[in-house]
């Protein structure tokens, strides 16, 4: 009994070495394909089957649409690529699931008539939108005090001269004014004002 059942077992051992062996050969022939599209397959819906079109050849990966937007993971890639999708039908189904084709180069989404759609570039413009909330200060904020400050004096001083310029105008316009009466006087003969 103990050997039929080591026999049994090195049998079923052995298919199923076999089946692995055949699967992992067909992934390999299918350059991934198969292991995405079964992830795809298993995911109900949740995933979609993605062909990237790079510059020197097609690959497939899984990724998610929400939003309006597909994210999925590009080839030696650590980060997520964004899509926007635009408006209309971009998904297709083909071996009953759900796919949509993308352009790598572009970073835009291939319509399934061929063409490529008229969307932004999501990636390139959260890139600047992150560039612009992190970038660094030009000046902290004790810098700006301090050139408040220096503007504030400035301001100041200009105001200084121009009062005192018209108060000097002022006092001496008033000389004048003393020198001529002064001059009435004396020749009237009544006295003179000092």
């Amino acid at each position: 009994m103990n050997e039929a059942l080591k026999e049994m077992m090195m049998i079923g051992a052995s298919y199923i070495a076999i089946i692995l062996i055949g699967f992992a050969l067909m992934n390999f022939l299918t350059g991934g394909f198969l292991i995405k599209f079964l992830r795809v397959k298993v995911s109900n819906g949740k995933r979609v089957l993605v062909k990237v079109k790079g510059v020197t050849d097609h690959y497939y990966k899984t990724g998610k649409i929400s939003e309006k937007a597909l994210t999925y993971r590009a080839r030696a890639q650590k980060e997520d690529k964004i899509i926007t999708i635009p408006d209309g039908n971009v998904l297709y189904r083909s071996m009953k699931v759900w796919c949509i084709d993308v352009d790598e180069d572009t970073n835009q989404v291939i319509l399934p008539s061929g063409e490529l759609s008229d969307t932004y570039d999501a990636e390139k413009y959260d890139q600047l939108i992150t560039r612009a909330m992190y970038k660094p200060s030009l000046m902290d904020k004790n810098e700006k005090i301090m050139l408040l400050m220096i503007g504030a004096v400035i301001l100041g001083v200009v105001i200084i001269i121009f009062y005192t310029k018209t108060m000097d105008e002022n006092v001496t316009t008033l000389l004048t004014q003393v020198s001529e009466l002064n001059k009435m006087v004396s020749t009237s003969g009544v006295g003179v004002v000092s």
